[in-house]
């Protein structure tokens, strides 16, 4: 779950427009490639990894003030998935969060930079839990830490891509400053 930070006004608007969906799309394509770089996840591989992206416009949202958050969707045995994977992971974005926050212009971030961020991030969620490098369900005090573990991931998978755009939303919203190297695909994450 990515939150955006208190204090903030509310947007005018509270659902994404074409030119926002299409920022959108452009971002998740770039995430999905960067996201799988790190990880090693050659496209062929993505569908071991099943997640959708929602805006407020297809449905509910995340709790305030969250940007995103991932919620797994398992289907009953009458719905059973045909590639035998049995669960499935929505990401849900706050539309009207995330455009409030691009409104806010005075601290300097973008829409498109803070999309790849949130992406991004939401995207390391689903290959961690995916892949049972960490729980989907766990303790408060573990899932913070399971939080901050993905701010710092995100920060790495970005590091390709971090000009000065990206590295605002960094700042702003990528809490920790370290950033870890790129990793060896054979290795732990």
């Amino acid at each position: 779950m990515l939150s955006r930070k208190a204090g903030a006004r509310r947007s005018s608007r509270t659902v994404f427009g074409a030119a926002e969906q299409r920022s959108l799309h452009r971002a998740t394509e770039l995430a999905e490639d960067l996201t799988g770089k790190f990880y090693c996840i050659p496209g062929r591989e993505w569908p071991r990894y099943p997640c959708e992206i929602r805006t407020l416009a297809e449905g509910p949202g995340p709790e305030a003030p969250a940007f995103a958050d991932v919620v797994r969707m398992v289907p009953g045995p009458e719905a059973a998935r045909q590639d035998g994977l049995g669960q499935l992971f929505r990401i849900r974005l706050r539309d009207d969060a995330i455009l409030e926050a691009v409104e806010r212009r005075g601290d300097g971030v973008e829409l498109f930079p803070l999309l790849l961020y949130i992406v991004t991030h939401e995207l390391v969620h689903v290959v961690r839990f995916g892949s049972g490098f960490a729980p989907y369900r766990a303790a408060e005090h573990r899932r913070w830490q399971e939080e901050e573990r993905v701010h710092a991931i995100t920060r790495g998978v970005l590091r390709p891509v971090a000009d000065a755009s990206v590295r605002k939303v960094i700042e702003l919203y990528g809490d920790e400053p370290a950033i870890p190297a790129l990793p060896d695909c054979a290795s732990s994450k």
